[in-house]
């Protein structure tokens, strides 16, 4: 049985190092793939900004020459945005930061130069993952549909306007609070919001929206949400029939066969680590008839094989043996009787300066 442990531990250390192996891999194909969109956006932008540059120069230049550019296959496309703007780059999810913003809320416009700065509109959807929004009926822009998309509909106008995602950064929170001294409601901007997690909260509830800064706290509710609405259609099941019950299950009889565990998940898979009470018993079963078979064969051992058994276990019983403080001043005095014949032999005993003695010559 501690085989079969060992096998299905050892299974499922490989599964988890083959899935972190293989995570790795996707992740590295994520973060190529979100590197060259963000290069083709990238490229599109310098692109647009070039040719509006060079535009801007020929029509200072020439006058009342400048060619006309909104004609021929730029008539109705100039000007326009490319349709891959519309959307921004998700960034890595250890790097997406929640500024506290959802859909309802009213926000304004902050970034510098920006031709709509300070007007405030309403967050009609929030993209967490590229921390941008996109605010109805602000930064519109007209964008130009390619062609193959314009192939399968009705509506073949080349260019349309649609609203231009904002980045979250850009946009402040606006919401109605008292003034401090005449307690009239009036429009405020929130420059920082802090999410916490009050006491008495669920897990699945959404932090609560402080103001970062202000004592005491400041609680922003957030918009209420509109009930979904849902139409009813012939092909409905009423809720009668979805509420009734069709199987009551009793004491006597499972819920399930016994069999159909074996169909949701595979019986001898090698993962398995919830075996069943006969199959358990079987394998210690097996593991002591081994033992036996060993007990078995120590029998047919000779005396001096179980002499040398008893010296191992007992050296392993008395352990890694230690010095005493005698054996080791005799280990020193040997040590040191043998150093002073060496020393003479080799003469480095001899001080600088002073004549060889002949006695050590000649023992030499």
């Amino acid at each position: 049985m501690q085989k079969l442990l060992r096998r299905t531990a050892l299974v499922k250390r490989q599964a988890a190092r083959k899935a972190a192996q293989r995570q790795g891999r996707l992740d590295s194909d994520e973060r190529k793939l979100r590197l060259n969109e963000q290069k083709t956006i990238n490229i599109s932008v310098r692109s647009d900004t070039r040719a509006a540059r060079l535009a801007r120069h020929e029509d200072w230049l020439l006058g009342p020459l400048a060619p006309k550019r909104d004609a021929g296959d730029a008539r109705d496309t100039y000007g326009t945005l490319d349709a891959r703007r519309l959307r921004g780059v998700d960034k890595p999810k250890d790097q997406v930061k929640d500024w506290g913003i959802v859909e309802g809320d009213r926000v304004v416009i902050v970034l510098d130069g920006h031709r709509e700065r300070g007007k405030i509109g309403r967050v009609r959807e929030v993209r967490k993952e590229a921390e941008e929004c996109f605010v109805t009926g602000l930064n519109r822009a007209d964008v130009r549909i390619p062609d193959y998309l314009l192939l399968n509909e009705a509506d073949k106008t080349p260019v349309r306007p649609y609203e231009v995602p904002i980045p979250l950064s850009a946009v402040r929170l606006v919401t109605p609070l008292p003034h401090p001294e005449t307690g009239a409601l009036r429009d405020v901007v929130i420059k920082e919001l802090k999410l916490k997690r009050l006491k008495g909260q669920l897990r699945d509830d959404r932090p609560a929206r402080l103001i970062a800064g202000v004592n005491p706290l400041i609680q922003i509710p957030y918009p209420e949400e509109q009930p979904e609405e849902f139409e009813d259609n012939d092909c409905d099941t009423l809720r009668i029939e979805v509420e009734e019950r069709t199987f009551v299950p009793t004491l006597l009889r499972p819920p399930m066969p016994a069999g159909i565990i074996d169909e949701l998940r595979n019986k001898y898979s090698k993962f398995r680590d919830r075996h069943e009470d006969a199959f358990i018993a079987r394998k210690i079963e097996e593991d002591r008839i081994v033992e036996e078979r060993k007990r078995s064969i120590r029998k047919m051992d000779t005396p001096l094989k179980e002499l040398h058994r008893k010296e191992r276990a007992e050296k392993k019983a008395r352990g890694k043996a230690q010095l005493s403080e005698q054996m080791l001043e005799e280990i020193g005095s040997v040590m040191a009787r043998n150093k002073v014949p060496a020393f003479a032999t080799t003469g480095d005993l001899i001080p600088r300066g002073s004549a060889p003695d002949s006695t050590m010559i000649s023992g030499s």
